[in-house]
């Protein structure tokens, strides 16, 4: 795998943390955390996991599959 295609999922790993951060964060009790609030943010991290799943797509058909057929001696 070169190394800008590991690059670009590792960066999409950190992505996710992140959203996963912030629905943690949204389970915290708080005063000031209204239903009509809690459906914003959850709407925000639905796109940003849309974005991230759309980013995974892009990288996995970025590269040739040739180096896994070598390797594993079969057709992928």
């Amino acid at each position: 795998m070169r190394e800008t295609t590991q690059a670009h999922i590792r960066k999409q790993g950190v992505a996710i943390a992140e959203v996963r951060g912030a629905l943690q964060a949204l389970t915290e009790p708080t005063a000031w955390a209204s239903k009509q609030y809690l459906q914003q943010r959850i709407a925000v991290m639905e796109e940003r996991l849309s974005i991230i799943q759309n980013k995974l797509t892009e990288i996995e058909f970025s590269e040739s599959l040739e180096w896994l057929e070598d390797k594993a001696g079969i057709e992928a």
